[in-house]
């Protein structure tokens, strides 16, 4: 199927914004999570949100492919709803999706506000607006661009990560605990797992960039979520064997840094930072997109109308925030459940699957269901 782009992107790109979108702060949790766990009880964690990831994205790939590379809310428009309703049903998910996009931006926002507050001394309202308008720039001059810039971030990524790790090494380092096994414990870790490495928006993008090339399009989903994972083991590793003493839920690369040295404390940031940033970048990408196709306004003015409601949220909203996040959990679930019904009918409808085939059957559709409630159970359960 031919799909309309406006930007052709190179397969390491297309793997970027799947390994960019999906290394975010998420990722830098993990090691709080793992320390409640056996590292083997996180290397299987990783391994089985492997397998589902690859699934899921696939299936998320086929269903955009099969209605010409656009975004879920459209797929849900064409494969879902029917009748005079179509519409308003359209616009009700439009608001509900497009909702869970903004509240994630807005805590982006935030994250990156925080890291600006640890290199200078300004105002957190006046860090948020900069960390806005410089990562915003990227997106502003288009989706070709945020595949280039996805590039490099990933690069800077892996060599940061590299460096970190050489430096873990070469310090005393701590013996591998082994902790009570709680099944709490276990939810919650696959949990943040999966979501940490999910990238909707992004394999929806490579599909376009892609042009649909179906070979492609495959690959760069096994292959970037791959490179996710093994981001997660390599970052949880040296977490728990470089980190003395109690982890901090958000800070455990950052307190990584801090015991290696100055040096690298500093790249700890810049890795918080870029992990920000290429999730803000995906996801600004993503909800533009869902506007222009809504709305058919222009590419720009749809990001400034989607991006500037989750700027004035982390601005004046940061503490009411903690309970829109919340019901996030809810409305990963209700997208998944509708996903999978949309996905039926449209391989029914093809009679093909040229991208996921047999990982898309009812089988797999069921079991990617039960795992995304699983995952937002995970995500609200108390910690043993």
């Amino acid at each position: 199927m031919k799909i309309d782009s406006e930007a052709e992107f190179t397969m390491f790109e297309a793997i970027s914004m799947i390994v960019g979108n999906s290394i975010g702060t998420g990722i830098i949790a993990v090691p709080y999570l793992a320390t409640k766990n056996s590292f083997r009880t996180v290397f299987f964690m990783v391994l089985i949100a492997y397998i589902v990831n690859v699934i899921l994205h696939l299936i998320i790939a086929e269903l955009s492919y099969n209605n010409g590379g656009v975004q879920l809310v459209k797929s849900f428009e064409a494969e879902l709803f029917i009748g005079k309703f179509q519409k308003v049903f359209s616009w009700g998910v439009f608001v509900v999706y497009g909702l869970a996009i903004i509240v994630g931006i807005s805590g982006n926002i935030n994250g990156g506000a925080e890291v600006i507050c640890n290199w200078i001394d300004v105002p957190f309202y006046v860090a948020q607006i900069i960390y806005y308008v410089l990562a915003g720039i990227i997106v502003f001059m288009g989706m070709k661009a945020v595949g280039i810039a996805q590039k490099y971030a990933v690069i800077f990524l892996i060599a940061i990560v590299a460096i970190m790790t050489i430096g873990t090494l070469m310090q005393p380092l701590n013996e591998i605990h082994k902790p009570k096994i709680y099944f709490n414990n276990i939810l919650a870790l696959y949990s943040m797992i999966f979501f940490a490495t999910s990238a909707n928006q992004a394999v929806i993008q490579s599909v376009k960039g892609l042009k649909g090339n179906v070979k492609k399009i495959r690959k760069s989903i096994f292959i970037g979520f791959a490179i996710s994972s093994v981001f997660v083991l390599v970052v949880t590793s040296t977490v728990l064997l470089g980190v003395s003493g109690s982890l901090e839920k958000e800070l455990a690369y950052l307190q990584l840094g801090e015991n290696i040295g100055k040096w690298a404390a500093f790249l700890a940031g810049i890795f918080s930072l870029l992990a920000l940033l290429t999730t803000f970048w995906t996801n600004t990408l993503s909800i533009r997109d869902v506007f222009h196709e809504q709305i058919g306004m222009n590419n720009k003015l749809c990001w400034l109308m989607a991006t500037i409601p989750s700027l004035l949220f982390s601005v004046f909203l940061v503490n009411g925030f903690i309970f829109l996040t919340r019901l996030m959990s809810g409305v990963v679930v209700l997208v998944a459940v509708m996903l999978i019904i949309s996905y039926n009918k449209s391989r029914k409808k093809v009679g093909d699957s040229k991208i996921s085939g047999r990982l898309g059957s009812t089988f797999f559709q069921v079991l990617m269901v039960i795992s995304t409630v699983v995952c937002a159970i995970g995500a609200l359960i108390p910690l043993k």
